[in-house]
């Protein structure tokens, strides 16, 4: 089979799975991604433990390695604004969405009576992603010494888990990234959903998941570069406004914090 009809039939296939999730609505997403997401986190973390208990001398040393490599002036120097801002931003919205204005559409569903309580916990998913999750991803790809590689991120970090896991890590790791896409998939139809019933209705809200399946097909046929430009003008077109919104927000977030620290010391949350 060819390359363009292996990315017809992925589209497809995927098209298919996600909408067996997301016409089934919220509820359906909800129950699905609870179930694949912390499983493959298990599976991922543990994965990511053998590497390091097998190589657990060699940790000190990649975490040195981390440390002065991003605070040196040959890093300043060579990646600067560009390095910092405009491929670090764009690639850690893909990891956390942290600033994006997404999470609270989910986190808003939820039946905490404390808003600022809900807000603690929805921290919780840019730790997880940015300080576990990415800096075990590092350790693993310096342990492997795939970082000397000329490749890709992505490809760096599959022959990083091949070399490390006896030569299967990196059908384990694609297993695993293919389930959180799915989870990505399906928690992305409801907040276009959201959107647009409130632009408009929810009558017409409704039809955005047939536009959203149709675009997974898209995605998969077009390019990579083409796929990543679109996201990237997306992304900001919603952290722009967002971040505008989260600035005039915070005395407002503060002074509620405030209330709500008072009440837990007190005992009444």
């Amino acid at each position: 089979m060819s390359e363009v009809n292996w990315k017809w039939t992925i589209g497809i296939v995927l098209a298919v799975i996600t909408s067996l999730v997301i016409f089934g609505g919220l509820k359906n997403i909800a129950k699905v991604a609870s179930a694949i997401v912390p499983f493959m986190v298990a599976v991922y973390l543990i994965a990511v433990i053998v590497v390091m208990a097998l190589n657990s001398e060699q940790i000190l040393p990649a975490l040195k390695m981390i440390i002065t490599e991003a605070w040196n002036f040959k890093s300043l120097a060579t990646g600067g604004f560009w390095g910092l801002v405009i491929i670090g931003v764009r690639r850690a919205m893909f990891s956390n969405e942290a600033g994006l204005g997404s999470a609270p559409m989910y986190h808003g569903q939820s039946k905490n009576d404390e808003p600022i309580r809900e807000g603690l916990v929805a921290m919780l998913g840019p730790f997880i992603d940015t300080i576990l999750v990415c800096t075990f991803t590092a350790i693993v790809i310096i342990l492997s010494g795939a970082y000397l590689e000329d490749s890709s991120g992505i490809v760096m970090t599959l022959s990083a888990f091949e070399k490390t896991l006896f030569g299967w890590g990196d059908v384990l790791l694609m297993v695993i990234v293919t389930a959180f896409a799915l989870s990505t998939l399906f928690t992305y139809s409801y907040y276009g959903v959201k959107s647009l019933s409130f632009l408009t209705n929810a009558k017409i809200g409704k039809f955005y998941n047939w536009y959203f399946v149709i675009m997974i097909v898209f995605a998969a046929v077009a390019s990579l570069e083409l796929v990543k430009n679109l996201i990237d003008l997306s992304y900001a077109l919603m952290v722009i406004p967002n971040m505008i919104a989260v600035l005039l927000l915070a005395p407002k977030v503060n002074v509620e914090l405030k209330k709500y620290i008072i009440k837990y010391k007190d005992g009444r949350s």
